[in-house]
């Protein structure tokens, strides 16, 4: 039944629907029902077609909160690629895919519009917000009022005088998170928005929107904004005064001429236009009475029999004489079986639908996983069948082969594990599974190993190296290896950059992060079933132990082109497996920059000044002497403090202090946990035994073995850092590590006054301030933690005030203290028993402080309740950029293990996310300081911290573009809804810049 059009005038009612969102939440409604009704019978998904159906009929027969349409548009998006792509072609960029069983259903919607009688509205370059801006715009001006049928906050722009909008229930309404129906008009957007509908668009200019990859401003939130565009008026007029703005992070961020950019282009943005040339005017969205028969025969092939008989039922028709319409018939090859119950992806708190799961079936990524898998099998490992490379000749081939294919997998042989020290000694290519090769360069014969001879049937090195150049600095080739950044510093020494490259250990470490270790041996063996050749049965070990280069070149030939052929094995089914598991963004973005640009930091090192060390070392030498002596007088007779069998006996046996423990050794447990333990208890002698322990390690780890560190070369301290090394993503660092250098002691910080700039330049620190905290008040929602980041609060002030209810101004320091604990604390899931020990106070009493933390911070629990069942359902939990981080032993049975999992998925995400964080930063810095025309080069990374060295004279330049890069460094995957803050100094050493 149709009706002639008619364009709207006073009296009239126009609805605009805003199809699109329909679709998503019409989906994510049916995959909380019962799968039998999501199904035809041909196995044709249909669930969010079902529900759309009911929610169409009864806008068609009922109208909206007792109001009828007359005229009625359903409008959907034609394509994601909008007009605002060509402004910022970022925008809505991160989108995952729809869900598998959605994509099917987006024809049929349309097809649903046309059975009820109505005309589905689409439009290239626009989007459906923009065509409803302008119909209602249309109608609004005809004197007609206007209803916009959407849970969209883009739409609430529109809201004025004659328009308002209409959120539908969302689901049932019993269900956790759904919604009632409801009206939004002017006091619920301020409510929203914190502004009138017309300073909407300015509110979200600066806040950003990570939804559909709006910048914003960096650090500024919607609360934020809000305050803003209400004291200065508009965009416009803020950015104009920006300079008048009180808060100096606040002026600098909003007088930062990218981020005025970034301002003014996300306006043009999340701005509705309202002056499209409609392909559909608005005269023919006429709303008609139901074309029952139309309805009915899609609804019968559709096979929604109770809608059906509804329908027949008010039109008083016969079902039975009426065809279902079988053009909807789609054969049963297109589909895949529908399982009897499909667990689906569930929408994230900000709407924002998730990754869809591993689709199956022949052609789709997983099953391409498969191939590979079954394809490598048939290729069997023969290390007899590995080439020798001895001529020129013989490496063009395979260097030939290699620019054919785009790819070749390399690793190099060395004489040291310290890539800048290393001698190369030879280096081995593979080209397709199966066929590798090793090109010897410098293995020495051993029977003239002091006069230098070298083995026969080598290639010269010079020559041999400047064509490994060409290649491996080729851009149409792609370097494979496996933990490249050491081979990547090998090269370096040898004047070649390595470059494009993809790394199977970080791949690995992306796809299986937690599942056990990503060394090659280990991954041969978990992947293929095969175990390489080990690096002992080729040089021997202990007193045995050769050096690679003295190994027989044939020898050297089947262990060095194994490592190539399993590294180009690795790859072909680690790099299916990323895209099959929708993880190629997070090894792309967190992982494989960080290759290079760890390679760069590891190259240059850092400064030491020896003289300092020399000198600490005597201090602390002194300082364990005097305590060594006070410890025997307190004991009462002289024994070795460093000897855990002595130490035992005069503790435990002679002195019959509390908490003795034995090993399985029948020996008394002396770790650093037991003696700090009875030092909190307020005794002497396990107090000072604790100091003496402390100054040795410091003496032994730092002020005696820095210096044998030292390259000769640089005449600097060049540390390692490993990529794969943590379930979280945080790097660890190796000979010597510079991670673990104490800060909270006097002597610690001594220590880091040991490493220097260089003559004519400064160190300077960049530190993330309390990351893992503002990390946590954006997962969890933290209304009060949010609220105090953006205005700069001190945090643990603000805790203290919230749990205790005492001012911040003149707060105890103690009562602080304790906020600060438990702030922390609760990060890393600490007991009362914990808290008590670190506090010094009962138990009860920390469990009570716990307990009101909760209470105060319900959204934490939630969280971390929250986590613990993710990571019970998955086995794995995320960051907030979605690096999966897996934890087997979730389901172990023993009950203090599966605790001690419960606890790190609770930390996991935020300490993860702290990460991701700062290896974006990271990838961007080079290019941001180089950008600027500065010279500082990072040298440092320790967790939160950045360590850079520069000219004195650049250092003033250098702050702000280091402090912006790291401020930034979530966008634009993602807006935290809590500012990052960094604070950056620069002095002549690494403690003083702190």
């Amino acid at each position: 039944m149709t009706s002639a059009p008619r364009a709207p005038g006073k009296g009239d009612h126009v609805f605009l629907v805003d199809g699109s969102s329909f679709i998503f939440r019409a989906y994510f409604q049916s995959i909380n029902q019962d799968a039998r009704y999501n199904y035809r019978s041909d196995r044709l998904p249909t669930g969010a077609v079902r529900l759309f159906c009911n929610v169409l009929h009864k806008m068609i027969k009922e109208g909206v909160m007792g109001i009828k349409p007359t005229h009625l548009g359903i409008i959907f998006d034609k394509s994601e690629d909008s007009f605002r792509k060509e402004i910022y072609p970022p925008y809505k960029g991160h989108r995952p895919p729809p869900p598998e069983e959605l994509v099917p259903q987006f024809p049929l919607m349309r097809v649903a519009v046309r059975a009820f009688g109505l005309k589905p509205v689409e439009q290239a370059r626009y989007e459906a917000d923009d065509l409803i801006a302008t119909y209602c715009d249309i109608a609004v001006k005809a004197g007609a009022d206007v209803t916009i049928v959407s849970a969209d906050k883009d739409l609430m722009q529109l809201i004025r005088p004659g328009v308002v909008m209409f959120d539908p229930a969302s689901g049932d309404q019993k269900a956790k998170g759904s919604r009632p129906e409801r009206l939004i008009a002017e006091a619920e957007v301020l409510e929203k928005f914190g502004v009138t509908p017309d300073k909407v668009v300015d509110v979200q200019a600066l806040a950003g929107d990570s939804t559909d990859n709006v910048p914003g401003v960096p650090g500024i939130g919607v609360k934020t904004a809000a305050q803003l565009i209400n004291e200065y008026g508009d965009l416009d007029g803020l950015l104009a005064r920006a300079g008048e703005i009180k808060q100096p992070k606040r002026r600098e961020s909003l007088t930062d001429p990218e981020n005025v950019k970034l301002a003014r282009i996300s306006r043009e943005l999340v701005k509705l236009v309202s002056d499209v040339t409609l392909e559909t005017p608005i005269e023919e969205l006429i709303a008609p009475g139901l074309d029952a028969r139309g309805a009915i025969a899609f609804l019968k092939a559709m096979e929604f029999s109770t809608l059906t008989r509804r329908i027949a039922e008010d039109a008083g028709l016969d079902v039975a004489d009426i065809e279902a319409d079988e053009t909807l018939k789609i054969p049963d090859s297109d589909f895949s079986p529908a399982p009897a119950r499909t667990p689906s992806p569930r929408p994230s708190a900000d709407g924002v639908s998730p990754a869809p799961a591993v689709a199956t079936g022949a052609g789709t990524p997983s099953a391409v996983v498969e191939s590979v898998k079954a394809r490598l099998a048939a290729i069997p490992f023969d290390t007899g069948s590995y080439e020798t490379v001895a001529s020129l000749e013989a490496l063009d081939g395979w260097i030939v082969r290699a620019r054919e294919l785009g790819y070749v997998a390399f690793d190099t042989e060395t004489t040291s594990l310290d890539a800048l020290q290393a001698d190369l000694v030879g280096f081995s290519l593979s080209v397709e599974p199966g066929k590798a090769c090793y090109v010897p360069l410098r293995h020495r014969d051993k029977a003239d190993l002091f006069g230098g001879g070298m083995m026969p049937g080598q290639v010269d090195a010079a020559e041999a190296l400047t064509r490994l150049k060409d290649l491996l600095e080729d851009p149409g080739v792609l370097k494979i290896g496996q933990n490249l950044k050491y081979d990547t510093l090998v090269m370096g020494e040898q004047a070649i950059k390595v470059a494009p490259y993809d790394d199977t250990m970080l791949m690995s470490y992306v796809v299986d992060g937690g599942r056990g270790n990503h060394g090659m041996d280990e991954l041969s063996l978990r992947h293929f079933g095969h175990k390489p050749i080990a690096f002992s049965e080729v040089c021997g070990s202990g007193k045995s132990l050769i050096g690679f280069d003295q190994v027989t070149i044939e020898r050297a030939t089947a262990y060095a082109a194994e490592d190539a052929d399993v590294t180009l094995r690795l790859w072909l089914l680690l790099k299916a497996r990323l895209v099959a598991e929708g993880l190629v963004n997070i090894y792309e973005t967190l992982e494989r920059p960080l290759v290079a640009v760890l390679a760069n930091m590891e190259s240059r090192g850092i400064m030491i000044d020896r003289q300092i060390l020399a000198r600490l070392s005597g201090e602390f030498a002194q300082s364990a002497a005097r305590l060594e002596a006070e410890i025997h007088e307190l004991a009462g007779e002289t024994f070795n403090v460093g000897s855990p069998k002595q130490l035992g006996d005069i503790l435990f046996g002679k002195m019959g202090l509390p908490g003795g423990k034995k090993t399985p050794t029948g020996q008394w447990a002396t770790s650093a946990q037991v003696l700090e333990d009875l030092a909190d208890q307020g005794l002497e002698l396990p107090r000072r035994i604790v100091a003496w322990r402390q100054l040795t390690k410091l003496k032994s780890t730092y002020t005696d073995a820095l210096p044998t560190y030292v390259n000769p070369k640089s005449g600097r301290v060049h540390t390692s850092y490993s990529l794969a090394a943590t379930t979280t993503g945080r790097l660890s660092s190796s000979e010597p590590n510079l991670q673990n250098i104490p800060v909270r002691t006097e002597e610690g910080r001594k220590i880091r006054s040991a490493f220097i700039s260089a003559p004519g330049a400064k160190l300077i620190s960049a530190d993330y301030s309390q990351i893992e905290l503002r990390v946590l008040a954006h997962v969890a929602e933290i209304p009060q933690l949010t609220k105090a980041f953006e205005d700069g609060v001190d945090i643990h002030a603000m805790t203290a005030s919230e749990m205790f209810g005492v001012p911040v101004a003149g707060m105890d320091p103690l009562v602080r203290r304790r906020a600060k604990a438990i702030n922390f604390g609760i990060i890393y899931g600490i007991s009362a028993f914990g808290l008590a020990n670190q506090l010094s106070i009962p138990r009860e009493e920390a469990g009570a402080y716990i307990k009101r933390y909760f209470e105060r911070f319900p959204g934490i629990r939630d969280y971390m309740d929250r986590m613990k069942a993710e990571c019970r359902a998955n086995g794995y939990v995320e960051t907030i950029f979605g690096r999966k981080m897996h934890f087997p032993a979730i389901d172990s049975k023993n009950p203090s293990e599966r605790a001690f999992v419960e606890r790190q998925s609770i930390n996991a995400p935020i300490q993860g996310s702290a990460s991701d964080i700062i290896r974006r930063a990271m990838s961007r810095m080079d290019a941001a300081l180089a950008k600027a025309g500065l010279s500082a080069r990072m040298l440092l990374q320790v967790h939160d911290e950045l360590v850079f060295e520069a000219p004195e004279e650049e250092v003033e330049a250098t702050l702000p573009v280091i402090s912006k890069v790291m401020e930034q460094a979530a966008l634009p995957a993602l807006q935290l809804k809590v500012p990052l803050q960094v604070e950056a100094r620069a002095a002549s050493n690494w403690e003083e810049a702190h």
